[in-house]
This record gives structure tokens, sequence and C-alpha cells, in this order.
């Protein structure tokens, strides 16, 4: 009978065990049915910065500037120029043959770059009443409808070639050339690029600070662009840029611009531009000029379109590469 007690023991200890399990997994359960509720609830209701996104989307629509679902920006805000651009002064060069037209006037270029990232100011510019050519960002949201529309209306189109600029910052975009692609990658990009901008009559460089400093990869570059038979125009985005030069050597018909107008977006700032473009037109017989699809940009050449007109003759840019 001895032996009895030490067998109780062992029962009772077993009785409580299996009472502490049954609490314990019930327990468990609803710890983790509360957790992923709870975890639910909160990157639904509660997460960081839904509303900011849905704020920034709702914006982005009125504007016509809805992210492309091809390629997210790394900025908050489309980027169209480097910030070292607006200090950089090109000396305009005499131009080889007379520009001059039949009427006595100058011949000037004026080009758009950046389309495709915003549709509704993109239309406003292919819609004015102007001889305006259009460099089209490759891969970008809008950039297949606004080719079309200009194309409709015989506008010249150039690809926008993304290229690699001094500081890491800015983001070139989707189909961009870096210095750290091999010549083979860089030849395929560009091909790549101009498949995307088929209507394309020429090119002409995205920021490339970095990459239009580089003459290997500057020469890679402007192989696919000779075997079509297009032009480069260099924007001269750092005053070291080896572009013109280089597509002279591989004899590519090029130029270069000689004044970027709305660097500050700001109307009577754009119109003094616009007057220093004219200037140098009258004393060159030809100047090229550089814009971006900007609200303030829109409105002087809406203002000012008129007596540009009455100044110099718009062309289209393929008329003043040499």
């Amino acid at each position: 009978m001895a032996k009895k007690a030490p067998l109780k023991k062992k029962n009772a200890k077993r009785r409580i065990q299996n009472t502490r399990s049954s609490f314990i997994w019930p327990l468990l359960l609803v710890l983790i049915l509360v957790a992923t509720l709870g975890g639910t609830a909160y990157f639904i209701f509660l997460s960081p910065g839904t509303a900011k996104i849905s704020q920034a989307r709702k914006a982005a629509l009125k504007t016509g500037a809805e992210p492309s679902p091809i390629y997210q920006p790394i900025k908050p805000q489309i980027a169209y120029e480097e910030d070292a651009l607006p200090e950089l002064k090109i000396e305009s060069a005499p131009r080889k043959t007379p520009q001059i037209t039949a009427n006595g006037k100058p011949r000037l270029a004026l080009i758009i770059d950046d389309m495709g990232n915003r549709q509704q100011l993109g239309q406003q510019l292919i819609e004015l009443d102007l001889l305006l050519s259009f460099a089209i960002l490759p891969f970008t949201p809008h950039a297949h409808s606004l080719m079309e529309m200009a194309h409709a209306k015989n506008r010249e189109i150039l690809l926008h070639l993304p290229m690699e600029a001094t500081s890491d910052k800015w983001d070139p975009g989707p189909g961009a050339l870096t210095t750290a692609m091999t010549g083979r990658a860089i030849k395929a990009q560009v091909r790549k690029d101009l498949e995307d901008i088929p209507y394309a009559v020429g090119v002409n460089n995205h920021m490339g600070s970095k990459f239009t400093s580089n003459t290997e990869a500057m020469r890679a570059a402007l192989a696919p662009i000779k075997s079509r038979n297009l032009f480069f125009l260099d924007s001269i985005t750092i005053a070291s840029s080896v572009a013109y030069k280089e597509a002279k050597a591989l004899d590519i018909k090029t130029g270069r611009r000689d004044v970027f107008i709305d660097n500050e977006q700001d109307e009577a700032k754009i119109k003094a531009q616009l007057v220093r473009l004219v200037t140098i037109a009258k004393k060159h017989g030809s100047a090229i000029g550089i814009g971006h699809p900007y609200p303030a940009t829109i409105a002087i050449l809406e203002k000012e379109g008129a007596w540009l007109s009455e100044q110099v003759q718009l062309v289209s840019i393929s008329s003043l590469m040499e």
C-alpha cells in the first residue's frame, strides 16, 4: 500500500500539466489571431504615408503626371536637368554656312526636352501654333501618345537619350546609359531606346554630364546613331562634353544648343532668355534653344509666340545640323 503514494503524486502532476496545456494552446492561438488582425488593420488604415501617396496620385492625375507602370522615379518630383546647369555658360560659335532665310530673318530651332512624363503639359506644347521640335524620353508613361500627336502635326521628334550625371542624386530615368556599362551594352541600350521612339530623326542627351565627358562611352553611344543615319545634338549639360567633337569625328550630322530658356521657372526670366536666344540667332544667322514642359514656359510661348515669329524664322532642328 505504501507504493501507491508516489503513483498518486505522478497522476496529480500529469493532471496539472494537462490543465496548463489546455489553457496555453488556446491562448497562443488567440494571441496569433489578434496580432494578425492588428497588423492587417495597421497597414490598411494606419500605415505611414498611405494618405500622402493617395493625395499625390490624385494630384498627378489632375496634372497628367500619373506615374509610369514601367518606371517609378527615384525623386518625388520629375527632375529635368542637373543642378549645376543654370551656372553653365556656353559661348556660341559662328556657323560654317550662312543661315539667313530668304526673308532676311535668322533661323531658330526651339526644342522641348523631356517630353513623356506629363500628358497635359506635353499636349499643350504640341498644340501651340509654333514650329517646335520635341525630344521624348524613352519608356515614359506618355511617350507614345505624345509622339503620335507631334508626328501628326509634322513636328520633328528626337530621342531624348538618358545619360549618367556626375552626381548619383540625379536619376536620368529608364533606358539610361552609364559609364560603367561595356561598349556592347551601351550600343544595345541605345538601340532599345531608339526602338521605343521610332519616329526619331535625331538624338540629344538628357542630363549626361558624366557620360558625355567620357570619350570611349560617347563613341559607343554614337555608333548606333550613325548606323541609322540620325543626327546628334549635344545639349551641353557640362562644359567638358566631348559629344559634339566625337559626333563630328564619326561624320555624324551634329550641333550644339545655345541657350536653355527655362532654367529658372519665372516668366520674366524665360522671356529674357528668349531675347538672348534671338540675339545669338541674329549675330550668327541661326541659334538652337532648349525648353521644357513647364507651365511658365508654355505661358511665355503663348504670349510671345507672335513676337518670336517676327524676329526669327522658326525651323525644325534637323535643318541646323551640320
